[in-house]
């Protein structure tokens, strides 16, 4: 895919950044506000916005608990079987069982990965779509999930930066991508809403028409008749 057809737009390296990733886009999918100007940090708690990056984080462990024995599609395991392997392998998780994890995950700097993108994908019933970037264009690597039919409108897409996030320990970090066909859809949708009044400051994509020049025609001078005299 063309890294030049989506809009990248960074988020914070706290821990938290799948979960700010999706919140951002779910927010980008109502309002579709601050593009087009300086490179913007989302890490949404702010009450205004729809679903705070926190909260979803709770509905992500929550799908968890419920869910232990869901099968995965492609590679015959459950969730329960994909914890049990990243409690083996994650120094982080002190206590190693499955409630140990949850407890984990909890907390607002733990990392998200493959496991919590299978229990949003769920809850959100989208697909997650996950990139690198790789000579000029977006590389898949195969952390992702597909639960149906992929479609460009609905799908969430996130870049999956491998490199230097900061001060963050490790190099694992999600940030938004978000397609501008996407974006100019649903600017024009919130423009007509508002009634002229434009909301998004993505501008919108007009077709060039000729000018048309204006004819002025002259209307015939009305002059008054003499009468005649009897």
């Amino acid at each position: 895919m063309k890294y030049s057809d989506f809009y990248h737009i960074h988020v914070e390296g706290d821990g938290s950044c799948f979960f700010h990733s999706i919140t951002g886009i779910i927010h980008l999918n109502e309002k579709m506000v601050l593009f087009n100007s300086k490179p913007i940090t989302y890490k949404i708690e702010d009450s205004k916005w729809s679903l705070k990056s926190s909260e979803l984080r709770k509905r992500c462990v929550k799908w968890l608990r419920a869910n232990l024995d869901y099968h995965i599609k492609g590679i015959n395991l459950t969730i329960k079987d994909e914890i049990l392997n990243e409690i083996e392998s994650n120094e982080d998780i002190k206590k190693k069982t499955i409630e140990g994890y949850f407890k984990y995950m909890e907390g607002k700097d733990s990392y998200a990965g493959q496991i919590e993108i299978w229990a949003i994908c769920n809850l959100l019933n989208k697909n997650i779509r996950t990139y690198i970037f790789n000579d000029n264009r977006l590389s898949d690597v195969g952390l992702g999930y597909n639960i149906k039919r992929r479609n460009l409108q609905d799908d969430i897409f996130l870049y999956h930066n491998l490199g230097d996030i900061g001060n963050r320990k490790g190099g694992h970090h999600f940030e938004i991508l978000f397609p501008k066909k996407k974006a100019t859809i649903i600017s024009k949708v919130l423009y007509n809403k508002s009634r002229g009044k434009h909301r998004a400051t993505i501008p919108l994509e007009r077709k060039k028409t000729k000018k048309r020049t204006r004819v002025l025609r002259r209307r015939p001078k009305v002059t008054k008749r003499k009468r005649r005299k009897k």
